[in-house]
């Protein structure tokens, strides 16, 4: 029996997966609708609106307190850091 190779488990494993991800945005390109997460200067994660992806960003910096984020407001071409309120 052959052993399947690494690229067919992914795949497969990917089209079972049924949950939604955010979309990644091109590394190389500035959004131009939408919010996107900036994680330690990279963008990362698009989402619709501010307080979607500020929620995000608020779980991802309750896990991991030392990096920096910002929420990148697209049309507006602002930045608003996230913040732990004490």
């Amino acid at each position: 029996m052959k052993k399947p190779s690494l690229n067919e488990t992914t795949t497969e494993k990917s089209m079972n997966n049924d949950t939604k991800r955010p979309k990644n945005p091109p590394a190389n390109v500035l959004p131009s609708d939408g919010y996107v997460l900036e994680i330690d200067g990279k963008f990362k994660s698009e989402y619709r609106t501010s307080e979607t992806a500020m929620k995000a960003g608020l779980e991802l910096k309750k896990k991991y307190p030392q990096i920096q984020i910002n929420v990148y407001g697209a049309k507006e071409r602002t930045r608003t850091r996230v913040v732990l309120s004490d």
